[in-house]
Formats: structure tokens, C-alpha cells, sequence
């Protein structure tokens, strides 16, 4: 399952290329892709064909909000049996929380997150697994999905939305839909809303039915949980680009010790150190390719005091300066 996830919201791209006068069944096919896989939103379909097939829609329509539009027409219901345990949660925090905890189920190469720094609350979402082509287009559409999520369940939109693509040519798409320019060139893909909304009540929650739907997606999805090193992996992807990340904090969140999180970990050839490093290098190259962020300022978001600390890091993992790399 590496590297997969649901159809979920790609149900809805067949419509988009019609709307934008494009033969559905040639784009999709012509990515490679059989078009009855997107019939049905259970179906699965790898990150590496998810970013051929929106990089294809790219490419046949001219249309560089793609993915936002894909995006812009799903909610809840695109996530299934989780979405319907979402609108049963008590508070909109519960709720963030059911797809955090229950993504892993079902998507192997990406995480949604919630973390919360001075009463500010993140909710954002991240691609970990390598090689993945339009990772802009995939998380505009992933943000889209968001904001629709939250004005279902609460009735309330974020104060900012931040992502990490260069800002688009034409901004006004987003200026519709949000009712705002996000902010591009940023650090992270997320939803930015004060950390007071997360404990407004759910519509329709309903404790009863919660109760049920938690048995039904445990049943559903019996399958093989992540090994250690990539629940870790997860977490540090949305970690590294807030401070202080930490073996003590990963652990804790694992409900773990320190050290016996080290040592499991030592057990699948990895170390916490190692992965820190390899999320930072991932993280560093989405920043580098995909933002015109000042390396200064990346090198900040990824914890580091000063950009020659950054600098040598990066040349150590990569055999090149960060600006070497960008320039090719």
C-alpha cells in the first residue's frame, strides 16, 4: 500500500475536463491511467499516477488552478466512511482529529496535520513520498477540500491560508473561492485560524452514531499499520517546519518512552536524527522547487540558527549548495 490512497475527490476531475472542453476519457487515459478507476471513490490509486494524471490535466487544459478546481467541488462526503464520522464529532478539533488519526488507514505518502502554536492552530497537509509530480496542484486541491470541510462541520472559514507553491500568475481563483489571496511562497500548506474555533461544536454531532462508525472503519480498514519509521516519518513531515521538534515530543505523542522509541526505530536500521534529516531534505527540496522563498528564510523554517548551518547540510545530503540545486 506504499504510496497509495483513496479516489476519494478524483471522481470529480472527469467533470472538470468537460467543463474546460477536454474529452475526459483521452486525458486519463493518455496519463496512463484506466478511466473506471476514478468511477469509484474506494478505489485506490498511486501518488505517482495521482501526480501524472493532474500534471496531464495541467497540460490538456492550459488551466494552472487544475487541481484547485478538482478540489473546490469536494467536502466530507470525498472521504467516505471518516468523512461521516467527521460530522459526528463533538467539536471541530475532534473532527481535525479522526482524519489525522485515520488517514494512515488509508493514504501511504501523504499527512494532514493539526498543531498548535500561541493560539494559532494548523491545519495543513503535506506530500512525504518522493518522485511525486504537480505537488502544487495536488494540495491546492487538498486545501480546497479543507476550507470546504470546515464551513461544513462549523460554519467558519480559516483567517489565512498559506501554501507552499509560487504565487500563480492569476490569483484570482483563489480570491473567489477564498474570499482572500492566500498567502504563497510560504513555509507550509495549511489552514491558519485562531485555536479558539477548534472547540466550536460540530453540526449533527452525535455520539451514538460515532460509536458505530468507529467500529465500521476499524473493520473496514484492517490493515497493516505503518511500521515505526514511517509513523515517524509522518509526523516529522509536518513537525520539522515548527520549532522544536524532538524525540521527546514524538514520543510522547506515541504514548512511548524516548528510548524505547530509539530503540525500535534501531531496530529497522533507522535512527530519530536520521529521519529528522531526511524530512528536513524533503521539506527543504518542495521549498526550494516549488516557492520563491529566500534560502535564508528556509533555512529558519527548518529550525536552523543560521543559513551556513543550513547551507552545509544540505550540501551534505545532496552534493550541492541549496542554490545550485534550485538553479538546476
Amino acid at each position: 500500500m506504499e504510496g497509495q490512497q483513496r479516489v476519494g475527490a478524483l471522481v470529480e476531475l472527469p467533470q472538470v475536463l468537460r467543463e474546460l472542453g477536454k474529452d475526459p476519457a483521452g486525458v486519463i487515459a493518455g496519463a496512463g491511467i484506466n478511466p473506471d478507476l476514478l468511477r469509484n471513490p474506494e478505489n485506490s490509486i498511486s501518488f505517482i499516477e495521482l501526480g501524472r494524471l493532474i500534471e496531464a490535466g495541467v497540460a490538456a487544459t492550459g488551466c494552472q488552478h487544475f487541481g484547485f478546481l478538482v478540489g473546490q467541488r469536494s467536502g466530507t462526503a470525498s472521504l467516505g466512511l471518516v468523512g461521516r464520522l467527521m460530522h459526528t464529532a463533538p467539536t471541530l478539533k475532534d473532527a481535525i482529529l479522526d482524519l489525522c488519526t485515520n488517514q494512515r488507514r488509508y493514504v501511504r505518502g501523504a499527512v494532514t496535520y493539526l498543531v498548535i502554536q500561541d493560539d494559532v492552530a494548523f491545519w495543513g497537509y503535506a506530500v512525504h513520498y518522493p518522485g511525486v509530480q504537480a505537488v502544487d496542484q495536488i494540495i491546492d486541491g487538498a486545501i480546497a477540500i479543507g476550507f470546504n470541510m470546515m464551513r461544513e462541520l462549523v460554519g467558519a472559514a480559516p483567517e489565512e491560508v498559506r501554501t507552499s507553491r509560487r504565487t500563480p500568475s492569476n490569483v484570482e481563483p483563489y480570491r473567489r473561492f477564498f474570499g482572500f489571496v492566500p498567502r504563497f511562497d510560504a513555509e507550509q500548506h495549511a489552514l491558519v485560524f485562531p485555536a479558539s474555533l477548534l472547540d466550536r461544536p460540530v453540526r449533527g454531532a452525535n455520539g451514538e452514531l460515532r460509536r458505530i462508525l468507529e467500529k465500521s472503519i476499524a473493520a473496514y480498514w484492517a490493515v497493516e499499520l505503518p511500521c515505526v519509521t514511517d509513523t515517524v516519518t509522518r509526523m516529522l513531515r509536518a513537525r520539522v517546519i515548527f520549532p522544536d521538534v524532538s524525540l521527546e515530543e514524538v514520543a510522547s505523542e506515541l504514548s512511548v518512552r524516548p528510548r524505547t522509541l530509539n530503540r525500535r526505530l534501531q531496530a529497522e536500521g533507522k535512527s530519530f536524527r536520521e529521519l529528522v534529516n531526511q524530512s528536513r531534505f524533503e521539506v527543504a527540496r518542495q521549498l526550494l522547487a516549488g516557492t520563491r522563498m529566500d534560502i535564508t528564510d528556509i533555512a529558519l523554517a527548518l529550525g536552523y540558527a543560521e543559513l551556513s548551518g543550513f547551507s552545509h547540510a544540505f550540501q551534505r545530503w545532496s552534493g550541492v549548495a541549496p542554490s545550485e540545486w534550485r538553479s538546476n
